[in-house]
């Protein structure tokens, strides 16, 4: 690129400069270094991912990556995000980034693009003159901790909480769990590639994932339920990345129960506040936050573009 700018893959020492600079744009998120790399060096063989910067005179002001729906069935489901810091913006380097990422997609079998925009009009006026239009939205809460007075959870009897930490080597039980979790909530078709040697590396593999902070309900000895919690202790802000509850275990108040106590923990721990993001139509959940002190922040609008299907992959 002229003037002194360079696209280029992400390394490892751009991580730090990326975490940065995509929390410039999205705040309200747990994005260490580490996580930033996690995330662009896993191995998922259906995502095809790729990630770039742009350095403009040495300083890396965009960070980009694009790959594909890699849970779920449908192949050709292409995914992507630009960050462009808002004082390099309207040179051209949102465009660069965006032909790179729409380049591999489709080189790679894309009929369609997928973003997501926060609160960001720049980033809506992208997509729209791109020809993308609204697709879902997700709803980006909050429970601020300061003075808030979080009830002490409680299950039925023959059930019992504990962290994570207890529950780290029952790898394949927390992954049905999550597993289960990931085919009820509401979209446009269920994750049903969610294997367990890409969730290891996914959720599970997150460097952020607290083992105090998270939590799990036991029926006896059997996982079944769960709430995980990433963290950012220098910001003091957590994630609640996850909850869950095997199907047989429902209506028994268990997501209730592992999500106060996970919120509980952060609050004695010094944390300031839990964000958490939800398909604005999975109702359940949205009344479990409710109940556990979450208020919307906003809505975190996903975006759309495609073309015409394969002939072989048309439903």
């Amino acid at each position: 690129m002229a003037g002194g700018l360079v696209i280029r893959e992400l390394r490892r020492d751009d991580a730090g400069a990326a975490a940065r600079l995509e929390l410039e744009i999205v705040p309200d998120q747990v994005l260490t270094p580490e996580v930033v790399w996690q995330r662009a060096s896993r191995q998922v063989e259906r995502e095809h991912l790729r990630t770039w910067v742009v350095e403009l005179d040495g300083e890396v002001v965009a960070y980009a990556r694009a790959g594909f729906e890699w849970s779920m069935p449908t192949p050709g489901k292409g995914r992507f995000w630009i960050g462009v810091a808002p004082r390099a913006r309207r040179r051209g380097i949102g465009s660069a980034l965006y032909d790179e990422a729409l380049e591999h997609l489709r080189s790679h079998g894309a009929w369609r693009a997928r973003t997501w925009v926060d609160v960001d009009p720049a980033g809506t006026r992208f997509v729209e003159r791109r020809g993308f239009e609204p697709f879902e939205v997700d709803r980006v809460s909050a429970l601020e901790l300061g003075g808030a007075e979080i009830p002490e959870p409680s299950v039925p009897e023959g059930f019992r909480l504990a962290p994570l930490r207890e529950a780290r080597d029952r790898e394949r039980d927390l992954y049905e769990i999550c597993a289960a979790g990931e085919l009820d909530m509401p979209g446009e078709e269920p994750e049903t590639e969610l294997s367990f040697g890409d969730w290891l590396q996914d959720d599970y593999g997150s460097p952020a994932l607290s083992d105090e902070g998270s939590f799990v309900a036991l029926a006896g000895e059997r996982v079944v339920a769960l709430a995980f919690l990433t963290v950012d202790p220098e910001r003091r802000l957590a994630y609640n990345q996850m909850t869950a509850t095997l199907p047989d275990f429902r209506r028994r108040g268990l997501a209730l129960a592992v999500k106060l106590a996970a919120a509980r923990w952060a609050a004695a721990n010094g944390y300031e506040r839990i964000v958490t993001e939800n398909n604005a139509e999975n109702e359940g959940m949205l009344a479990v936050n409710g109940r556990v002190g979450y208020r919307q922040l906003y809505d975190q609008v996903g975006w759309l573009t495609q073309w015409e299907r394969p002939p072989g992959e048309r439903g």
